[in-house]
């Protein structure tokens, strides 16, 4: 798997933080990304992606 890069648990404990801060973390649309997101970063946006269009549509 060259080129792929998994997070490691601080990255993902960061994540499921903001996706708690969100109240997001029990949506598995929300755990999927964390389970298989590439980088914080990448991450970080499909969670606020989310976070946009369950509370700001």
């Amino acid at each position: 798997m060259a080129g792929m890069r998994s997070l490691c648990r601080n990255e993902k404990r960061e994540l499921k933080v903001l996706a708690d801060d969100f109240r997001l973390s029990k949506r598995k649309d929300v755990q999927e990304i964390i389970k298989n997101c590439r980088s914080h970063a990448e991450g970080q946006q499909k969670i606020m992606r989310i976070y946009t269009d369950v509370y700001l549509k």
